[in-house]
Formats: C-alpha cells, structure tokens, sequence
C-alpha cells in the first residue's frame, strides 16, 4: 500500500486512528448488536482492509470484508480467522469476499490456510467469493473448486441451518 505525504503524518503512522473519525469507524454501519464487531483500516486509505464479524447463529462466525486483502491486511485477517477458529463453539466459518477491491497472493494463501485448519478442525468453511477479483483469481489459479463457495452469505447460512 502506497500513500502519498499530504503533509498529514499522523494519518500515515500504522496502527493510529484519526480521533475525528474514531467513534464513526467503531459504530460501522450502525449495527449495535453485541455480537458485531467491526475491526477497520487506515481512514487515510479509503481502500484498506475492512473487516466486520458478525454470528447470525450460534457457533457460526461470518467475517464479511472489504478494500484490499494484500501483504498489509493478510496478517489481521490471519489473526482474525485463527481466533475465530480456536472459540470452542465455533462449528462453521463463512467469509464474505464479495466487497473485496484488490486480492493478491497474499489473501489466497490466507484462503487456503484458512480451509487447512477448518479442515483440521472438521469446521465447514464457506466463501463468498463475489463476481470480481476473488472469484478471478479463484478461476486463474484453478482452485474455484477447492473452496464451498455461495452465491451469498445468506446462501450459506440457510445451508448450515439446514444441516443441524
């Protein structure tokens, strides 16, 4: 990720946050539900990795994103999934990639470590890969079939409902 000096060091310094855009970027899209929570990138780059983790259900977590997935975000991600993974009620991931701007090598490692332990753990996993780059770069590396991939969130969920 490349920004330009605007003479505003303070929004290009990692890990800070804009005090002006702190309670804006904590409340999301409004959700107040105690079981959403929303984990965001730099508000100096409009297309930073966006995370939101939301639970429609019981031991199913969704973690829906948006910007870009490269060598930058792929380490939240990572920590992200993995934490999700080790919650001892955890029994189906879904994530929602259809919001996703740019996808590098970096998130299609994420992908496929993400499915390793899923696997490992006997977790289902599904993707929503959207119509844009994940889908692409699914086709372009022929794992589109690797991944349970849904049309949409909703999609998945409805399935996991019906396999109680």
């Amino acid at each position: 990720m490349i920004l330009t000096n605007t003479g505003n060091t303070e929004r290009l310094v990692p890990g800070r946050r804009d005090p002006a855009t702190e309670p804006a970027a904590r409340t999301g899209t409004g959700s107040s539900r105690p079981d959403s929570e929303l984990l965001t990138g730099s508000p100096a780059h409009p297309q930073a990795l966006r995370l939101r983790v939301h639970r429609p259900e019981p031991g199913v977590a969704v973690v829906l994103m948006s910007g870009e997935v490269d060598l930058a975000g792929a380490p939240r991600l990572n920590e992200l999934i993995r934490q999700r993974l080790t919650a001892a009620v955890l029994r189906a991931l879904v994530l929602d990639m259809s919001e996703v701007s740019f996808f590098g090598s970096a998130g299609l490692e994420l992908l496929l470590l993400a499915q390793s332990r899923c696997e490992s753990r006997g977790i289902p996993m599904y993707l929503v890969p959207g119509h844009g780059v994940v889908a692409r770069m699914l086709r372009l590396t022929g794992l589109t079939d690797r991944f349970a991939t849904r049309e949409t969130t909703a999609q998945a969920v409805a399935e996991l409902r019906g396999a109680r």
